[in-house]
Formats: C-alpha cells, structure tokens, sequence
C-alpha cells in the first residue's frame, strides 16, 4: 500500500524540528520547491518540505490542518506487517534491506539470462528502490530495476526485465516496441494487465 502522505521533494536546504502532540515534526525549506509538502519518513518522524519564501508558522499551521491525517497514517503504518516467503519483519527498513539484498542476487542474473536468450545487450544494471515504476532503460541502456520486484511472480519479473530489454532498441511504447515484445513473450499484453494490480512497497 502506497503511504497516503507520501509526497519527496528535492533535498532541502534548511531546517527546524519541533514535537507536536506527541509527534517529531522536522520542517525543511526547499528553494525548488512549489509548494508544502508532507511526508511521513517512519512512525515518530513526519518531513514538512516548504518553499523558501514560505514562513515556519505557515507550514505549522498546514501540519496541525492535517493532523488528523498524519496520526492515521502513523496508525496504519504501525499496524502493516511485512512479510515475505513467511518472514515477518517489524520495520519497514528491514523489511526494504532483505528484499535489497535478496533483489541483488536475484535479478541482474535473470536479466542476464534473458538479454542472452532473445539477444539483448545493454549497459549497466541498477537495483533501487523506486516510488512507482518497477523498471527502467535509459536512452543509454542502463536498466534499473525495482526491488519490488520480489513481492511478484516470476512470470511477471520476466514480463518487466524483458519489457526494459527491449527498451534498449524500441525507446517508446510504439507499434514496433510491442510487436518485438509479443514476439518474444505473446502473453505480454495479459502479464502487463496483471503487473497492474499489483503495488510498489
């Protein structure tokens, strides 16, 4: 489940912590910034980004606003368990570090596999941790690869790995694009269907 408060902005430059109501506030401007943006980085930490003309006590008064808000999502993410093959794990960040872990062994060998298999190359192969795509191919084929990825099956890890394979030929979503991919995999239409219910951790 996507954290309902999950809003990053660009690294900000300036900061000011303060607890209200039992929660640590940390309220942090950013000169790219836009507009107030609230985040919510663990159970007792919630980032507050504001632009760099914009007032503390601005930013203070649209925290209390959503207050109400903020202390549900704390609840739910206190209340989410993460589980996998069977394991729980009582944090998120641990929970993050084992799949981290178990996608670096896992995936660029599969990638790997299948670029040899339908006669791929690309360049450097990259495992993150992404907000919401499970893959990606740079213009100069480097692949980037969600650790999300091992909450799915496999058939649909084959499905992304390739789809990102055939980036480094196709750069769109075109005719060509997805003629080449449903030659290599004539169930891609049905697997990327399925990938749609599916969500990033």
């Amino acid at each position: 489940m996507k954290n309902p408060l999950s809003f990053l902005g660009l690294k900000p430059v300036f900061q000011k912590t303060e607890n209200i109501d039992g929660i640590e506030f940390k309220f942090k401007k950013n000169p790219l910034s836009k507009c107030l943006r609230i985040s919510l980085k663990d159970t007792n930490t919630i980032l507050v980004t504001l632009p760099k003309r914009a007032s503390f006590k601005v930013a203070r008064n649209f925290a209390l606003k959503n207050l109400d808000e903020i202390k549900t999502a704390i609840k739910n993410q206190k209340q989410k368990r993460y589980i996998f093959n069977d394991v729980e794990f009582f944090t998120r960040d641990d929970y993050v570090a084992h799949l981290r872990k178990i996608a670096k062994s896992v995936l660029p060998k599969r990638l790997d596999e299948l670029a040899q298999q339908f006669g791929y190359k690309y360049n450097k192969v990259a495992i993150k941790l992404m907000k919401s795509r499970w893959g990606s191919c740079s213009f100069k084929n480097n692949i980037n690869l969600n650790i999300s990825l091992m909450t799915i099956e496999e058939e649909l890890i084959d499905y992304v790995l390739l789809h990102e394979l055939v980036h480094t030929v196709e750069k769109n979503h075109g005719k060509k694009f997805w003629a080449r991919l449903l030659l290599h995999m004539p169930d891609a239409r049905i697997r990327q269907r399925t990938l749609k219910s599916r969500n990033v951790i």
